[in-house]
């Protein structure tokens, strides 16, 4: 395969490419949420998935897994942000999609990107077959588990465990299901496996927790800064453990997103 760096930027020639087939005006709307900036988080996981697998993988094939997944994500910020959920003004150094567009069409602009996701992951299992098809089924489930978390965060959490299971379906269910999915369309095997969903389900709450520090939001606020901080690098001594045995890069991976807190 091709190195992180490489991947990354035929990501993004493909991801446009693939948003840009219809010109219509909520298109571009999608188009306004999904292309312009974000840190690619998740299309990295479906690589780095892959890379632990230790087997040659078709790269178009990543290439679709990861737009699959980050349009979903991008559905998923665009709603996070309307004034029934986070009311976000600002997504990714720019007005957010309600607010540059109106909430109709943000909301019409996220059923967009998830239905596009649909059909392009549909798409290409009839082309690159059965391992794919269950990469596929497995961004579908993280999807569902991400909602669950979204529907758990607006009920509210009081306790650690409350906070940190929504967490583990929020934020965590796209990004181990992002990994697993790479792991899968390469065919890993059922060890590796089982070490890259250790792997993800910490580095998911590296990520989440590293948020909140720079945020000041969610386990600071309920547990405090100095407790957030620990459970951060508790959560990367779990990931640097689970990764010991899988490509450097994985470990490299998990200590570029604790480190986003320092």
């Amino acid at each position: 395969m091709v190195d992180k760096t490489s991947f990354l930027a035929h990501f993004e020639k493909y991801l446009a490419e693939l948003l840009d087939g219809d010109r219509s005006p909520l298109s571009a709307i999608a188009r306004y949420s999904a292309l312009d900036g974000g840190k690619r988080i998740r299309p990295a996981c479906v690589y780095l998935g892959a890379l632990a697998s230790g087997n040659e993988c078709d790269e178009e094939a990543l290439l679709a897994l990861a737009a699959g997944v980050e349009l979903v994500h991008s559905y998923s910020l665009v709603h996070d942000d309307l004034p029934s959920m986070d009311n976000d003004a600002v997504r990714r150094g720019k007005p957010s999609t309600h607010v540059a567009f109106g909430e109709a069409n943000a909301i019409l602009a996220g059923d967009e990107m998830l239905s596009v996701a649909l059909a392009h992951l549909i798409r290409a299992t009839a082309r690159y077959g059965k391992p794919f098809a269950e990469a596929a089924y497995e961004l579908g489930a993280a999807a569902v588990d991400m909602t669950h978390g979204q529907a758990i965060e607006i009920a509210g959490c009081s306790t650690r465990d409350e906070l940190f299971y929504m967490y583990s379906l929020k934020t965590g269910a796209l990004i181990l299901g992002a990994l697993r999915a790479g792991a899968i369309a390469a065919e890993a095997d059922s060890d590796t496996l089982v070490k890259v969903t250790n792997y993800g389900r910490a580095v998911g709450l590296c990520f989440q927790l590293s948020d909140d520090l720079i945020d000041g939001d969610g386990a600071v606020k309920l547990l405090g800064k100095e407790c957030a901080r620990s459970e951060l690098d508790r959560a990367l001594s779990d990931a640097l453990a689970y990764a010991e045995n899988l490509p450097k890069d994985l470990s490299d991976f998990a200590m570029t997103l604790a480190r986003r807190s320092k």
